[in-house]
């Protein structure tokens, strides 16, 4: 009756699913029925009853978590992801551009950018909130860095990264509201290549798995076109790919990427306010001046506009500033989305199956126990 209702409920209808499903049932409800007796008289016995009813939960949650495994990120774009990629990639994948929503799932989805995880402190950080240094492990914080109301570090403030690993955060929403964020990993291994790790929302009977199928490559991120450059005002509007942008604020600085400048160079900031759609962004170009020797330039990104400025020249006479304005393809990641149900009940199972064990290995123990007591062992 109760394999009956599985499959119904569950709608097995594979004949090897069935046996499966049979299988799994019967082990549970007869080591149930060997738990009940040999629990009232002599619990101790009951390891080996509970391990089994732990594998036959096993067996059913592995059955319908692998075997009904279903793939919610289809394209419904009706483009191409690739034409170099099979068409089943094609199909069972996402492309997502950093803060456009797409429908997935019943959710709205939205990925925001990409993020990395402090050392010391439990959190996700945009990578457009800190500075690189000499040290790949460390960086410094550009503004002060908040994750979910909670503040981790403040401006100017060093901090250790996990530079191998960068984390994608992507919003589930309905109606308006946000249900939960997900951060797959993609992590970067100079011998085996990049591994992907999936993030998993969980709920009583079904998760969701989310992984990264194919991240932004280091040459897209490079495949900068249309470069214009432009002098402009302080406090003057101007368009950058279509956004308007304004010059807020010039600043000397003493030091880049943590590196004191010694007297022979000058370092000039340019703080630019770009106005997009939901939100302001800000890029700092950095002008380096030298009296002895040839100066640098240190260009600022905006990922999520695919923007890039280049700070070239600053004229105090008529209080201008000469940029480089640069575009690309804004940032997007490729996303892998399955539903696996009833994956709790695999690990109910697991848990019995260690507390079976654990129980006949004390058993064991106290058994031992009592034979060396006696010098019988």
């Amino acid at each position: 009756m109760l394999v009956a209702v599985i499959i119904t409920a569950g709608k097995v209808y594979k004949p090897t699913y069935i046996l499966l499903t049979i299988a799994g049932v019967f082990t549970v409800v007869a080591n149930l029925k060997i738990l009940w007796s040999v629990g009232k008289s002599s619990p101790a016995l009951s390891g080996g009853a509970v391990a089994h009813i732990g594998v036959g939960l096993m067996l059913i949650g592995i059955m319908f978590s692998s075997g009904y495994s279903t793939v919610v990120s289809l394209n419904n774009t009706g483009m191409l992801i690739s034409r170099q990629l099979s068409e089943e990639f094609n199909r069972e994948n996402l492309l997502l551009f950093v803060n456009e929503p797409r429908e997935m799932f019943g959710y709205e989805i939205e990925y925001k950018g990409e993020r990395v995880e402090s050392r010391r402190k439990a959190g996700y950080i945009s990578k457009r909130d800190i500075e690189y240094t000499a040290d790949p492990y460390t960086v410094i914080a550009r503004r002060d860095i908040t994750f979910n109301g909670r503040l981790l570090y403040t401006k100017g403030e060093r901090f250790e990264i996990y530079p191998e690993n960068t984390f994608y955060e992507i919003e589930f929403r309905k109606n308006g509201e946000v249900k939960f964020v997900q951060y797959p990993r993609v992590q970067v291994n100079p011998r085996f290549g990049n591994m992907a790790s999936p993030d998993i929302n969980r709920t009583v009977s079904l998760d969701l798995y989310t992984h990264i199928s194919a991240p932004m490559t280091e040459e897209a991120k490079e495949d900068w076109v249309g470069r214009e450059e432009i002098t402009v005002k302080r406090n003057a509007d101007f368009f950058a790919n279509d956004y308007v942008a304004r010059i807020e604020e010039l600043s000397r600085v003493s030091e880049i990427g943590g590196t004191p400048l010694d007297s022979t160079f000058v370092a000039v900031r340019a703080r630019i306010r770009v106005q997009a759609e939901n939100t302001d962004y800000t890029a700092e170009p950095v002008l380096i001046l030298s009296t002895t020797m040839q100066g640098g330039l240190v260009p600022e990104e905006i990922p999520e506009l695919g923007l890039k400025f280049t700070l070239l020249n600053v004229h105090p006479r008529t209080d201008e500033l000469t940029l480089r304005v640069e575009n690309r393809q804004k940032d997007w990641v490729v996303i892998k989305a399955l539903e696996k149900p009833f994956v709790n009940v695999l690990w109910i199972g697991t848990g019995l199956l260690m507390i079976g064990f654990g129980i006949a290995m004390v058993r064991r123990f106290r058994e031992f126990s009592k034979m060396k007591e006696k010098g019988q062992e």
